[in-house]
């Protein structure tokens, strides 16, 4: 049993008695979710990029540009409802599999996996950050 993540489209795709946390404003638990004001950043810089430029993808450009990482870890440490929740779903995962849910695909750099590290570092969450396949396609 772990804390799993995967994206929004496998959502219907899990096992049928998976339990998984919308981790997306207005769909499911907000404080799990990046502030507007980091999302706004993040998709000026996308707008921004240019191929060529050192990095892979506009998601990464904008990943690093907006210094999300570092700023999505200081939203969920200031954020005392956002730290009990993470540590509910840690101690969840240690009994069942729990999945964290949003919009972006495997690919592409996502606060859920930040939320994968965080819930393994500060409250020993049993972690599986391997992409969820779904059992049509093992």
């Amino acid at each position: 049993m772990a804390l799993r993540q995967t994206y929004l489209s496998m959502k219907d795709k899990l096992p049928r008695n998976a339990e998984y946390v919308l981790v997306m404003h207005g769909r499911g638990d907000d404080e799990l979710a990046p502030s507007k004001e980091l999302l706004d950043e993040f998709n000026e810089w996308k707008a921004k990029f240019t191929p060529g430029e050192g990095y892979p993808t506009a998601y990464h450009f904008a990943w690093a540009k907006s210094d999300y990482e570092a700023r999505f870890r200081a939203e969920i440490a200031a954020n005392p409802e956002a730290a009990e929740r993470l540590k509910e779903l840690a101690e969840r995962a240690r009994t069942h599999d729990v999945f964290l849910i949003c919009y972006e695909g495997n690919d592409k750099p996502c606060h859920r996996k930040l939320l994968l590290k965080i819930a393994k570092e500060e409250f020993g969450a049993p972690v599986d950050d391997s992409a969820f396949v779904p059992m049509d396609r093992r």
